[in-house]
Formats: structure tokens, sequence, C-alpha cells
């Protein structure tokens, strides 16, 4: 038995599938390529997937992974081909390798998040004057209930670019198993702080994308 860790690509129409679809989705495209994987024991078995980091709906992502473990005479290469084969377009298997680390050493996620606004030029000095503030309250939603975040705390903003359509802003925000901070609370954070502005500001399209998965010593998770 092998563990395999694939890295995949959910972009462009995938990014609406939800993490829920997506599991079922890649174990229809096991079944379908006839990938010899591990199934769990006991009563009810199932097929090992492990995913551990799961992507927001509407994101995109080039650095998501998966764990599952060959259980017959079939290479990595081999099942990430038979996958590929199998899998929509716009949800491909990079690459695959024995994992090197455990998923509990992930600690930080990089993300790009573009802001389309009609005037780039006042949504930066609204950005700016926003993100000056002291502190950024809002409120989390957790398994336990809601709790409150200071998002300038969590939230490291390492660029912020202008572009004609509007800002490209470059996040580092804490993940994995110990704290999780989605970067969609910082966009609704700033959405809502435009509707203070004179006259008020509107926020358009938001494409956001993962763009790395991090250790605690910032090396890659993939």
């Amino acid at each position: 038995m092998i563990p395999v860790r694939a890295t995949f690509e959910k972009c462009r129409r995938a990014k609406y599938i939800s993490h829920l679809d997506l599991m079922r989705c890649m174990q229809r495209a096991f079944r379908r390529a006839e990938v010899p994987i591990w199934y769990t024991e006991g009563f009810n078995p199932h097929a090992y997937l492990m995913f551990p980091l799961a992507l927001s709906l509407g994101y995109e992502s080039s650095c998501e992974c998966m764990d599952f473990r060959l259980d017959g005479d079939m290479s990595m290469e081999e099942s990430m081909e038979r996958l590929n084969r199998v899998l929509p377009a716009d949800l491909q298997i990079l690459r695959v390798a024995e994992p090197i680390h455990k998923h509990t050493d992930i600690a930080f996620a990089d993300y790009q998040i573009c802001l389309d606004g009609d005037d780039a030029a006042a949504l930066r000095a609204a950005w700016e004057a926003f993100y000056a503030q002291p502190e950024i309250p809002t409120e989390k939603k957790t398994k336990r209930g809601t709790t409150s975040v200071d998002l300038k705390q969590q939230i490291v903003l390492s660029c912020v670019q202008t572009v004609e359509q509007g800002l490209v802003l470059q996040l580092r925000t804490p993940a994995g198993t110990s704290v999780n901070v989605n970067p969609s609370l910082l966009v609704d954070a700033f959405r809502n702080h435009l509707t203070t502005q004179t006259p008020p500001l509107a926020l358009g399209m938001v494409h956001a994308a993962r763009t790395a998965i991090l250790c605690a010593d910032g090396t890659p998770f993939v």
C-alpha cells in the first residue's frame, strides 16, 4: 500500500463545486478510472480520501491536495494519468508524490484577491483608510458558535496593487487545524466600510485564488 498526495487545480467553472461535491466527484473518478485505492475497514467501509485544507466555494487554486493510498499494482504516475482522463478539464491533478508533511503541519495559506470597482483610485483611497484602522473587528462563525476576531492581527497584507479594474491584494492568513481565518471576512468587512463613504462606493466582482499552502516555517506544504 503506497500513500499518495495529489496536488490538483480547481479553477474556472470548477470553483463553484462545493467541498462535499468535490469529494463525491473524486470518489466517482477513482471508480471510473479503475484506480485501486485503500478502503477503510469496519461496518461501513469507504474509499479513503483526505483533503487536508478545504477550499472556500468560489475560490480558484492550483495548490489543492488530496491524500489517498494505492492498494494494488499501479504506479502513482499511472493513477494520475487515469484520473485526469475522467476528471473535468477544470479539475486536473498536477503532480503526485509521497506525503512529506502531516496535515497538522499546515499553518498558513496565501491568497490573491482581486476587487473590481468603477473608480480604482477611489477604491484604493478607501482601502488605505480601511486598513489604517488599528483594529478590524468582525464575527467569525465556528462549530461552537460565533467568536470575535481582529482581522488586522490575523491577516498579513503583503502587497496592494492598483490596476485598471480595481485592486489586487496579496494576503497570508492562518490556516489549518488550530486557527483558520477565511479572507472573505476581510472582503466583507471592506464592503461594509465602503457603504459608510460619502458618496458610498460599490464593490463589483471579487476574484479570489489560493496561491500557496504553507507550514509554520513558511515552507510549502506540497
